[in-house]
């Protein structure tokens, strides 16, 4: 009997400690790129696929991350959002198999007419972010979101505080870190939600 438990100790001893194999690779100008496997460090337990497009105007441009991370990173998907002067939507994809984070993800429609909602909107490096406008919700932008950012990526660091209109995966309340360690990393130090309010005539 205790020779079979060391057999099946034995056994098992291969499987644990065992690293993911995920792609890795980023663009700023696609909603998909290709990279070669890369082996995570045994921390990092889930493949990220991260896709991003910010609309400003006429000026649209996407953004692509993929790569290790921890399961507790992975973002909630998908989110659309509107803040002053900027439309955003986002979609991600994390599993837990070696490269199943290859091809791309599809980013959700995108409302093009207000659907009677409102929130405050602003945009600032001040956390406090004072609201500078009341702005019209789109579509499934059925939440009011704020959120105090840093955001991490390669060797540069952003701040800033927005308040806007979300879907419900955009609704998250406290802290939250997103994203792929040592490619792209959003850590949201301060984030509220309450639901957005009828437009009164």
């Amino acid at each position: 009997m205790q020779t079979s438990l060391i057999v099946y100790l034995f056994i098992l001893l291969p499987v644990t400690g065992v690293c993911l194999n995920c792609e890795r690779c980023s663009s700023s100008n696609s909603d998909s790129c290709i990279g070669t496997p890369y082996t995570c460090p045994l921390s990092e337990d889930a493949c990220l696929i991260f896709t991003s497009e910010n609309i400003v105007g006429n000026d649209r441009w996407f953004s692509t991350f993929k790569g290790c991370t921890k399961k507790k990173f992975c973002p909630p998907t998908p989110m659309g959002f509107t803040f002053p002067n900027q439309r955003k939507r986002r979609a991600a994809k994390c599993c837990h198999k070696d490269l199943c984070n290859a091809g791309s993800v599809t980013l959700p429609r995108l409302g093009a007419r207000p659907n009677g909602l409102q929130c405050p909107g602003c945009f600032s490096q001040n956390p406090r972010c004072r609201p500078t406008e009341t702005l019209n919700c789109h579509g499934w932008e059925r939440k009011c979101v704020y959120y105090d950012v840093s955001v991490q990526q390669g060797d540069e660091i952003y701040t800033y505080a927005k308040r806007g209109c979300g879907t419900k995966h955009a609704c998250v309340s406290g802290p939250r870190t997103l994203g792929i360690p040592g490619l792209y990393v959003e850590i949201w130090k301060n984030a509220m939600c309450t639901p957005a309010v009828k437009y009164m005539h």
